[in-house]
């Protein structure tokens, strides 16, 4: 029989389609058995999953040259990577309730629940709780290999707790991009933001202009957002930035310094591998006691240690995938945050290839896969 609420259609027994880690730059498609949720599991069908810049890393990154073959056998290969994506249930464990079939979820939270941060309400950090798709992924040591868990396919299991409801007014799309909003609202309120405090993003690809939804809808003002793409900036245009900056066509630290004065009160860094510079840039655009946010992950850099002491700079990093969630769905309920515009386009699982390849060459900015 087909499972009441599933949009695929697909029957018990039938297999699933999943992606997988091949080699570097290159992933494959797998049939696996459609699982079966035990006692106190959802079987979610994914509706949509969106594809993390981390992802997009963690298959063509350098690592891939570092790490000797055991190793990428181990954590890299098999890997089935997703975690910003929407699912909704086709069927229920043994002894779930509060969940019906048909309902969209969302993962709030993927932690063990047990650990010295988990008991501390700090399921983000979690020990051991990873978040799906990613190296540490399971209430399992980090040695555990390659996950296998990731939302990069037909259908997945997840615990019925830590999933939250999607509101009946929030497309599907929008849910898929609801994570990486949260990852924004991690870093407004990280931030700290007040009514009219001048911000600056740098890097605005898919976590980029989720970082500047939410500042905007914090009351940041003025915005700035630095790119290297013009396309981009256009988009962060329509996400509300002020002002816009490529700093292959101008200084962008002398740029800043002219909107802002004496600099701005927050620089979020949400560049990715790469960006060897950007840091060093971050602590310039930054007025004295201004914050400086990492949501991506520029190359290390060695940092001007007594630069960093008079001008009285706040440096703080910002790692989403927990109570977040519940904002950022708000902001979407709301209609606070139009995301649709960061969508370039919607991919066939199937296609998933052509998907890495348009983020890693930049032709797209944010990449729903659709089952």
């Amino acid at each position: 029989m087909t499972w009441p609420g599933n949009r695929g259609g697909k029957k018990r027994g039938e297999d699933l389609k999943a992606v997988s880690v091949k080699n570097k730059g290159e992933i494959q498609i797998e049939d696996l058995p459609i699982p079966e949720p035990g006692p106190g599991a959802l079987l979610l069908k994914v509706l949509y999953c969106s594809i993390c810049g981390s992802e997009v890393e963690r298959l063509c990154g350098a690592h891939w040259d570092t790490m000797d073959e055991d190793a990428r056998n181990t954590y890299l290969r098999g890997s089935i990577l997703g975690h910003e994506y929407v699912g909704e249930v086709a069927a229920l464990g043994e002894g779930v309730t509060g969940f019906s079939i048909g309902d969209r979820v969302l993962d709030v939270f993927n932690c063990c629940g047990k650990c010295y941060y988990c008991i501390r309400g700090m399921g983000n950090l979690c020990m051991w709780g990873r978040v799906r798709g990613h190296p540490y992924d399971g209430a399992v040591a980090p040695t555990a290999g390659a996950n296998r868990g990731g939302a990069m396919a037909e259908f997945i299991i997840r615990p019925a707790t830590w999933r939250l409801k999607v509101p009946d007014s929030v497309s599907d799309e929008e849910a898929a991009m609801c994570e990486p909003l949260a990852t924004g609202v991690t870093a407004a309120k990280a931030a700290g933001i007040n009514l009219g405090d001048s911000a600056v993003v740098v890097g605005v690809g898919h976590i980029g202009l989720m970082v500047l939804a939410a500042a905007k809808a914090a009351g940041a003002a003025p915005i700035i957002a630095v790119d290297t793409n013009n396309a981009r900036l256009e988009v962060a245009r329509q996400f509300g930035a002020d002002f816009t900056i490529n700093p292959q066509e101008k200084d962008s630290i002398d740029a800043v310094v002219e909107v802002t004065e004496a600099g701005a009160e927050v620089v979020f860094v949400c560049t990715g591998f790469g960006a060897a510079t950007v840091l060093e840039g971050a602590f310039e655009m930054v007025r004295r006691r201004g914050r400086i946010i990492l949501v991506g992950a520029p190359d290390p850099v060695a940092l001007p240690t007594w630069k960093w002491q008079v001008k009285e700079v706040r440096i703080e990093g910002a790692l989403h995938m927990g109570q977040e969630m519940v904002p950022a769905l708000n902001l979407l309920e709301y209609k606070r945050v139009n995301v649709q515009p960061c969508i370039t386009e919607i991919i066939p699982l199937t296609e998933a290839q052509r998907a890495f390849d348009s983020l890693h060459d930049q032709t797209n900015i944010a990449v729903l896969l659709k089952p």
